[in-house]
C-alpha cells in the first residue's frame, strides 16, 4: 500500500509528536525558516496549509527535541546520526547487545536508504535531552573512526525523514517497527554514556593553534591515536615530556620504558621498535632546543621535585593492600602512619610540611601533579609488594603474636606475645589501615595486678545478665573479639524493651572498637552496607525486627570471611571485591530471623527488663565505664597472654571430638574460658546448649518442622514418599492445629517450595532426631525419605562430655502436639471433607477430628 507524503507527515507530527517542515531534501535544504520552530509547535493551520499547497512532495525534515503533542508529549525525541559501518558497528556493540541493524530496528524505529546500508537513523524517546555530539573528528576521511551525531533539542538541528528523497536518488526508508522504544531516565543516561564511551575511545580532542594535539590530551588514560593520524608527531612529543617531567626522578632507562609503554597502549597500531627508536633519539637531541614558553615545558617544578626527593627519602614502603589501593608507610614526626596514596590526609600532610618549610600553600594542581608522580613511579614497578591491612585487631607469625591498634594520633599499637604484652609506638611493619572519620582514640591499658580481675567483674556487672552461663558465654565471647582472623559469632540480644540491649552493645563496642558512631542501622542499599562492614570491625545494628535474605547472606559471608563485591563507580565496571571478618551484632525485641545458616552462627543471649529500682542513669554508668575500661584493657591483654601460653604448651591437642559449625570460635572460647578460671568444658556446654535453644525457637517458629516432628510420630522407622503426598499429610496436619497457617507467608504454596523449605531445617530436624533425604529418585520418580534416629544415635553427635540437658528437651509434662491431631484422617482432594485411612468413614472436619478408630 502506497502512502502520501502528507499521510508520511502527518504520521511525524501526530503519532511521533514532533515538527516536520517541507523542505527539498535531494537539495538538502528546507523551504522556510525552521529555527523559529525549534521550540514552539508549529500550528494545526499551517499543517493543514502546507499540506494543501503541496509543499512536503519534494521531502520532508523532523525538528529534535520537544514533543508537542501525542503520547509522547513531554518527551525528546533523540536521533542517533551513523554514517558508516564502523559507527554502527561500535553503536551495536555497546548498546543493547544487539548485533545487526535489523534486530534493534524491531525495538524501535530505524530509517536507511536502501543505497547505503553503512548509514542509518535511530530513534528513542528520551525523558531528558542527549548531549550534543557534532561527530568525532577524522570519522569522514578515516573509515576506522565511527561517524557518528546526536541530537535530541530543537537547537541541534533537523533530520531529513522517510519518506524524503535523499541526494543520491533514493529515499529514506523505516526498516523495521514504526514504534519507538521510550527510554526512562536510567536508560537515557546509558545511552549517554554508550555514546560518550564511543567519543572517549576515538575522539583525539581538537588541536590547538599550532595545529597540535594539546599536550594533556596525550596523557589521558582513555587516548587513542590511529595510524594516518600522526602518531610519529605524538610519540616524538611525549618522549619529550616525560624526559623532562621526570628527568630528576627516573633513569633514562626508565623513562624510555616509560614512553614505550605508552606507545603500545596509545598507538593503533604501535610504531615498531625501529620507528620507536627514531623518534627517542629524536626527543633526546631536540630537548636542549626546547623553550621555556613551549607547552612542554616541565610539569613537575622544581620546588615539588625538592618535596618528591624529600617524601622518597622519608618511605618506609610502598605497598598495594588487598583491594589495590597503594599506600605508603612514611615516618610523620615522631610516629609511623600507613596512609593511602589518594587520600585526603596524605594531600594534607603535603599541603602542611611546604607551608612549614617554604611559609606558603600549594594549589591544588600542583598538589596532584605530586601525587601522580608519586603513584607514576609505582605503576611499572614490579616489585611493589601486597600487605593485607586489617582493622583494629591482626595477627603475625602465624597468628602466635596479636597486634591491637590504639587509633590515636600517634599511632600506637598493642603488641600481645606469650612473653607479655607492650604498647608500640614505633612499629614500622604495615598492619592496619584507618578511616579517620570513623575512629575515636582508645584509652591506654593499665596493668594492676592485685585488682584487675576485680575491674573485669564489676565491668561484666553494667551488663543486664540473666545466668551464670550467659554471664561465662558474654565474657569469652568479648575475649575472643580481640583475636585476630577467626570467624566470630553473630552477637544476638533479644528481650523485651527496658532490657539494655543498647547499652550492651555501647559497652562493647567501646571496649574492642571505639568509633564515632556505636551502633548501626540496615541500609537499604548493599553497597552501604558492605562500606559499613569495610571501615567497622564491630558491627553492631540496634533495635532490628527483620533481616532479608539479602541482608542475611551479608552478614553471613562478614562472619566466615567470605568474599563480598561491590561497583567501585557506576561509570565503570570495574569492582572491589571485599574480604574480612567482622564482628556482628544484632539487637532486637524478638529474634529477627530462623534462617538456619544465620542462627547456626549465633550466640544468642536473652535479657529482660530491668525494674526501675535496679536502674542506673546513662551518665552513671559511661562515668563508671570509663573509670573501668583502661583496666578492662588491660585485663583482656593479660587473658590472651595467657591464651597465646595455653596454644604453645597445648600444640596439636584436640579441644573437642566433634566441633560445632563455629568450630574456631567455639575452640578459641573455650581456650579463654579454662584461662579465665573455668573448668574444661565449662564454655562449650553452655555454647551448645545455647545452640539447642536456637534449635528449639527455629523448630517452634516452622509449621513445617512442627508438622514433620508429628507427622513421624505414629510411623515405625521411615517414610518415602513423593513431595505431593508429603505436602498434601501436611497440610491435613497443619489445618487441624489452625486452618489460617495453610493460607499464610509461612506455609509454601506448593510441592516445590515445600522441599525448599524442608532443606532449610534438615539440620534442625535432624537434632531432633529426624533424618531428612531430598532429591531421591525411584523408579524415576523424585521422593523424599524420612528416617527416625535412635535417641543415643541423634545424641553421639554432640560431645560425649556435652552433659548439660537444654530445658526445653527436659519439659515431657508439655502435652504433644499429636495428643490433639488425628494423624488417621486426610481432607478428600481440595474440598472441606475429611476421611479416615483406617475405615470408610468421612464427615466436616470437626466430626472427623473427634473420631476414634479402633
Amino acid at each position: 500500500m502506497n502512502i502520501t507524503n502528507n499521510e508520511w507527515a502527518d504520521f511525524w507530527r501526530d503519532t511521533i509528536g514532533v515538527n516536520v517542515i517541507p523542505a527539498d531534501t535531494k537539495n538538502k535544504t528546507t523551504n522556510i525558516e525552521w529555527s523559529i520552530y525549534q521550540n514552539d509547535s508549529i500550528s494545526d493551520k499551517l499543517h493543514e496549509e502546507w499540506k494543501n499547497n503541496g509543499s512536503f512532495d519534494h521531502g520532508m525534515a523532523i525538528v529534535l527535541g520537544k514533543i508537542h503533542r501525542g503520547p509522547y508529549v513531554g518527551k525528546y525525541l533523540a536521533c542517533i546520526d551513523i554514517d558508516n559501518k564502523k559507527g554502527i558497528d561500535e553503536f551495536l556493540f555497546h548498546f543493547g547487545k544487539l548485533d545487526t541493524l535489523e534486530k534493534l530496528a524491531e525495538k524501535t524505529i530505524i530509517e536507511q536508504h536502501q543505497d547505503d546500508k553503512d548509514r542509518a537513523h535511530v530513534y528513542f524517546i528520551v525523558e531528558k535531552p542527549l548531549s550534543k555530539r557534532s561527530g568525532i573528528a577524522g570519522a569522514k576521511d578515516n573509515p576506522d573512526i565511527p561517524g557518528i551525531e546526536v541530537k535530541s533539542e530543537g537547537s541541534h538541528g533537523i533530520m531529513f525523514c522517510t519518506p524524503s528523497i535523499h541526494m543520491n536518488g533514493h529515499p529514506y526508508q523505516i526498516i523495521g517497527t514504526i514504534k519507538l522504544t521510550v527510554l526512562d531516565q536510567v536508560n537515557s543516561e546509558a545511552l549517554e554514556n554508550t555514546i560518550n564511551m564511543i567519543y572517549q575511545k576515538y575522539e583525539s580532542s581538537e588541536r590547538n593553534k599550532n595545529g597540535l594535539i594539546p599536550i594533556s590530551e596525550l596523557f589521558k588514560v582513555d587516548f587513542t591515536i590511529y595510524e594516518g593520524r600522526n602518531r610519529q608527531e605524538a610519540v616524538l612529543r611525549v618522549c619529550g615530556s616525560l624526559i623532562q617531567r621526570l628527568k630528576e626522578i627516573y633513569t633514562i632507562d626508565q623513562i624510555r620504558n616509560l614512553t614505550y609503554e605508552w606507545n603500545k597502549e596509545h598507538c593503533k597500531p604501535p610504531l615498531d621498535d625501529e620507528e620507536f627508536e627514531s623518534k627517542w633519539q629524536a626527543a633526546i637531541k631536540r630537548i636542549g632546543k626546547i623553550s621555556p614558553n613551549s607547552e612542554e615545558k616541565p610539569i613537575i617544578e622544581n620546588e615539588e621535585l625538592e618535596f618528591l626527593k624529600d617524601i622518597k627519602q622519608r618511605y618506609i614502603c610502598i605497598f598495594y593492600d588487598q583491594l589495590n589501593r597503594l599506600y605508603v608507610t612514611i615516618k610523620i614526626n615522631d610516629h609511623i602512619e600507613n596512609i593511602p596514596l589518594d587520600s585526603k590526609r596524605f594531600k594534607s600532610l603535603i599541603r602542611k610540611e611546604i607551608l612549614e618549610k617554604d611559609n606558603k600553600t600549594i594549589n591544588d594542581d600542583k598538589l596532584e601533579r605530586i601525587v601522580k608522580s608519586i603513584q607514576a613511579e609505582m605503576i611499572f614497578d614490579e616489585n611493589i609488594e601486597r600487605k593485607e591491612l586489617s582493622l583494629r585487631v591482626a595477627g603475625m607469625d602465624d597468628n602466635n603474636t596479636f597486634y591491637y591498634d590504639l587509633t590515636n594520633h600517634k599511632w600506637e599499637i598493642v603488641k600481645i606475645a606469650s612473653d607479655g604484652w607492650q604498647i608500640v609506638s614505633d612499629n614500622s611493619i604495615p598492619l592496619f589501615k584507618r578511616y579517620e572519620n570513623n575512629i575515636n582514640p582508645q584509652v591506654y591499658p593499665k596493668k594492676d595486678d592485685h585488682n584487675n580481675q576485680k575491674y573485669f567483674k564489676e565491668f561484666l556487672n553494667l551488663f543486664n545478665l540473666r545466668t551464670t552461663k550467659d554471664r561465662l558465654l558474654l565474657e569469652s565471647y568479648l575475649i575472643s573479639l580481640f583475636i585476630p582472623d577467626i570467624q566470630k559469632a553473630i552477637l544476638v540480644i533479644s528481650g523485651n524493651g527496658g532490657g539494655a540491649k543498647t547499652t550492651t552493645f555501647s559497652l562493647i563496642k567501646n571496649i574492642i572498637d571505639p568509633s564515632t558512631i556505636d551502633t548501626l542501622s540496615f541500609s537499604h542499599n548493599k553497597n552501604d552496607l558492605i562500606q559499613s562492614l569495610e571501615h567497622n570491625y564491630v558491627n553492631y545494628f540496634d533495635n532490628v525486627s527483620h533481616i532479608s535474605q539479602e541482608v542475611s547472606d551479608i552478614l553471613c559471608r562478614a562472619v566466615t570471611g567470605s568474599g563480598t563485591s561491590k561497583r567501585e563507580l557506576y561509570t565503570t565496571d570495574e569492582d572491589y571485591i571485599y574480604k574480612f571478618k567482622r564482628c556482628i551484632g544484632i539487637n532486637g525485641i524478638n529474634p529477627v530471623t530462623t534462617r538456619p545458616d544465620f542462627v547456626d552462627r549465633s550466640l544468642n543471649l536473652k535479657v529482660e527488663r530491668i525494674p526501675e529500682n535496679k536502674r542506673k542513669k546513662e551518665e552513671d554508668i559511661k562515668n563508671q565505664f570509663e573509670r573501668l575500661r583502661p583496666y578492662v584493657l588491660g585485663y583482656i591483654f593479660d587473658i590472651l597472654v595467657r591464651y597465646l601460653n595455653y596454644k604453645e604448651k597445648h600444640n596439636g591437642e584436640i579441644i573437642f571430638k566433634n566441633s560445632p559449625r563455629m568450630a574456631d570460635f567455639a575452640e578459641s572460647c573455650e581456650i579463654i574460658s579454662r584461662c579465665l578460671g573455668q573448668p574444661e568444658n565449662a564454655f562449650i556446654n553452655a555454647y551448645r546448649e545455647n545452640i539447642d535453644n536456637q534449635n528449639d525457637e527455629i523448630i517452634e517458629a516452622s509449621p513445617i518442622a512442627e508438622s514433620l516432628i508429628t507427622f513421624m510420630e505414629n510411623k515405625q522407622k521411615r517414610w518415602i514418599g513423593t513431595p505431593t503426598q508429603l505436602y498434601h499429610y501436611l497440610g491435613d496436619i497443619v489445618s487441624q492445629v489452625d486452618s489460617n497457617i495453610r493460607r499464610s507467608i509461612y506455609w509454601p504454596k506448593g510441592p516445590n517450595r515445600l522441599t525448599y523449605k524442608i532443606n532449610e531445617i534438615i539440620p534442625n530436624l535432624l537434632k531432633r532426631g529426624i533424618e531428612i533425604v531430598t532429591g531421591e529418585k525411584i523408579n524415576g520418580q523424585r521422593v523424599i525419605v524420612i528416617t527416625k534416629i535412635d535417641s543415643n544415635q541423634s545424641l553421639s553427635q554432640k560431645e560425649d562430655d556435652h552433659k548439660s540437658i537444654s530445658l526445653s528437651s527436659n519439659l515431657n509434662f508439655i502435652e504433644p502436639l499429636s495428643s490433639y491431631i488425628n494423624l488417621y484422617i486426610h481432607r478428600k482432594g481440595s474440598s472441606d471433607i475429611f476421611e479416615c485411612e483406617k475405615c470408610p468413614l468421612a464427615g466436616d472436619f470437626h466430626l472427623m477430628k473427634e473420631h476414634h478408630c479402633c
